[in-house]
């Protein structure tokens, strides 16, 4: 008679079990690290790009905007208090060159003609500014300084040739004068001539405000009149960037500076931003270049 052999059956002990399971938890610990890891580095990324994105945004516009100010428009305004500071302008809104410009207590009317690197259609509205040869703060803001006159009316209906024939239909809106040129009424004569025949035209002003509001800090964008006096503005206005850390309460830290022009360069505008969000900083030192002159 054959022996009959039992299958013997073979399973995992005990310690192999435990074995398995710290083996897996420790595996699954280290991807869970690895994931959150991974995850953490992501939102950081986020939270860079987002930052940046703002930032950038902001400081492309004020260095876009401040090169087409008129000369000598810019300056600043501070309250250490209230942790406010304002950076204003006037924008020009065209250049021309005048070959006529009104110098006597009588003249108001002054002859002009359009500049080339205008860019966009030469339109004077009444009301608008008319500025010539402006060396500081007060030839822009104060008009007892005979640098700033309002337009009271535009017409390009002139005969520039003298055959009889005006060159355009007396509306300077329609562009259409086969001279380019124009002639303007103002509210009084200037008190001096520009070395260039320059003469810029303006409608209103911008402010660049940097505060806090709602508990979170930010740069603000203002649209305002020609004043003598500048405001703060602590409300309102357009949110340009926030997540602005530098601190309004020492002077040693504000965000805008100026260098006013001298005779070897023009005037330039300091940008002294810094950005913060978890900790992830974004600092801007930048120069803008102002290129008008009177």
């Amino acid at each position: 008679m054959v022996p009959v052999k039992l299958a013997v059956s073979k399973g995992f002990t005990l310690i192999e079990l435990v074995t398995v399971i710290v083996v897996l938890g420790i595996v699954s610990i280290g991807i869970s690290g690895f994931l959150r890891s991974g995850m953490q580095i992501y939102a950081d990324a986020n939270e860079r790009q987002q930052i940046l994105s703002e930032s950038r945004f902001a400081v492309e516009r004020m260095n876009r905007e401040l090169r087409g100010a008129i000369p000598n428009s810019v300056r600043l305004k501070h309250d250490l208090l209230t942790e406010i500071q304002c950076l204003e302008f006037v924008p020009a809104l065209w250049v021309s060159f005048y070959t006529t410009l009104p110098l006597t207590s009588s003249a108001t009317q002054a002859r002009i003609v359009e500049y080339a690197g205008n860019n966009n259609q030469f339109s004077v509205q009444n009301g608008d500014f008319a500025f010539v040869y402006p060396t500081d703060n007060d030839d822009i803001y104060d008009a007892t300084e005979q640098k700033r006159r309002t337009v009271l009316s535009c017409s390009d209906a002139i005969d520039a040739d003298d055959d009889g024939n005006p060159d355009g239909d007396g509306d300077c809106d329609t562009a259409d004068s086969t001279s380019h040129t124009a002639e303007l009424t103002l509210s009084g004569h200037f008190d001096d001539n520009s070395p260039a025949s320059r003469m810029y035209f303006g409608r209103k002003t911008i402010s660049f405000c940097a505060r806090t509001e709602n508990g979170k800090q930010g740069i603000y964008r203002h649209e305002g009149t020609i004043s003598t006096i500048q405001e703060l503005y602590d409300d309102g206005g357009d949110l340009m960037a926030q997540h602005l850390v530098n601190d309004l309460s020492d002077s040693s830290q504000l965000p805008f500076a100026i260098s006013n022009a001298v005779l070897n360069r023009n005037a330039l505008v300091h940008l002294l931003l810094t950005f913060e969000l978890n900790e992830e900083q974004m600092n801007y030192s930048i120069e803008v270049h102002i290129p008008n002159v009177p």
